[in-house]
């Protein structure tokens, strides 16, 4: 057990030492040691099987799939994921937004770098939910196709201490409550994982946050995070005065009035529901720089005879914006007929388009350009919203 409990410490990013308490916390009594001990024992246990649940599913196929030991998965999204995977990236949000409880402080059990029990230390605990998108995609946490968020849970340590590595709280047992079910929790520094873990009795050295996940193997249960539950956050220290914390859990049903930022999960083909034979295929680049990403986006459309005619969008765009504008497009003659690329072909400008993506399954575009009247090429102007026709591998948004 304490094996364990080292390889975790060695696991947890440690900080630079800062001052130490104004006021020394006064060492536990050892019967407060042991009765934590005991704890950690079950609660290891329960991770332990976890962890064979977890080599017995690796040994049984994943979507047609099977795991071979010399080769890495296959490149598919987490299926037991309680969130969109385009909803976060490392590192998570510090600043709370929102929170769905009000933040409130409770203590946490608390040890010295030998390992001796101390005074419990009070954190605070924020809850909050992260918008991600309103697809309407139907997942295990998401049944009813509404809108989609990710539960992020913040423990700040007090300022005086915050990065004390002499003296700390540890990661509390998390469980989540639906019904007469109870579930463990994960709670992950970064997101989109499939078995990263707080995990439990960690140390907490400086204030953190964590996205709430579900464990994924078979006999674990599910911990959907988009239902109304009850979530439990116990420090496990025994018969000391402190006990867990329920935190409420409600549904989450606000859906998001901004556009989703726009990446690399945009890129798919999109079509007009009302027009068949159309359609837009969108891609998007990083550029390298940390700072600009291109949008790619080439408009299969028809001629004013009924022929298919191309055209194409290209721009430079900063990393974070939900809304493109103004994007120069183009058409090409001279490569054997309008619209295809040749030795001689010729760039034209077309006009302007702009995007933006109301959620994951939905793209609003507006345009406004002509071809040369000698082409008899498309021409006008106005806004069109049109559906993902699919997801591209790994890349799912939801």
């Amino acid at each position: 057990m304490k094996a364990l409990i080292r390889v975790t410490l060695a696991l947890v990013a440690t900080a630079a030492c800062c001052p130490a308490f104004a006021t020394d916390p006064v060492k536990l009594p050892a019967e407060a040691a042991t009765a934590h001990a005991s704890a950690v024992s079950v609660i290891q246990g329960r991770m332990a099987k976890h962890a064979m649940e977890r080599s017995a599913a690796l040994a049984e196929p994943k979507n047609g799939h099977v795991i071979d030991s010399t080769v890495s998965g296959p490149r598919l999204p987490n299926a037991s994921r309680a969130y969109p995977p385009s909803c976060l990236a490392d590192p998570l949000p510090t600043t709370p937004t929102n929170p769905i409880v009000n933040p409130f402080q409770m203590a946490l059990y608390t040890r010295d770098n030998l390992g001796n029990p101390l005074t419990a230390e009070t954190v605070t605990i924020t809850l909050w939910r992260l918008p991600c998108s309103s697809s309407g995609a139907l997942q295990p946490y998401n049944t009813d196709g509404g809108p989609n968020a990710a539960l992020l849970m913040r423990i700040d340590r007090d300022p005086s201490v915050d990065g004390n590595t002499t003296q700390f709280p540890t990661f509390p047992l998390l469980s989540s409550t639906q019904g007469s079910n109870t579930n463990d929790v994960r709670a992950a520094m970064e997101p989109n994982t499939v078995v990263s873990d707080g995990p439990f009795d960690s140390p907490v050295y400086v204030s953190t946050t964590y996205v709430l996940e579900n464990y994924p193997y078979p006999g674990t249960g599910y911990t959907f995070f988009d239902f109304a539950h009850n979530l439990i956050i116990d420090p496990v220290i025994g018969d000391i005065g402190t006990s867990a914390v329920t935190a409420p859990i409600g549904d989450y049903t606000t859906v998001s009035t901004q556009n989703l930022p726009i990446d690399g999960y945009m890129s798919s083909a999109y079509y007009d529901t009302a027009h068949s034979g159309e359609g837009l295929v969108v891609e998007i680049y990083d550029n390298g720089d940390g700072a600009t990403r291109t949008i790619f986006a080439s408009w299969y459309t028809y001629d004013t005879v009924g022929l298919p005619f191309w055209l194409v969008a290209q721009a430079s765009i900063p990393i974070g914006t939900n809304n493109i504008t103004n994007v120069p497009v183009y058409y090409f003659t001279g490569g054997g007929f309008a619209g295809n690329f040749g030795a001689s072909s010729t760039t034209n400008n077309w006009g302007t388009m702009s995007f933006n993506w109301p959620s994951c399954n939905a793209m609003s575009f507006t345009f406004n350009g002509a071809t040369d009247p000698s082409v008899g090429g498309p021409s006008g102007s106005g806004t069109r919203n049109w559906t993902r026709l699919s997801d591209i591998n790994g890349l799912n948004c939801e």
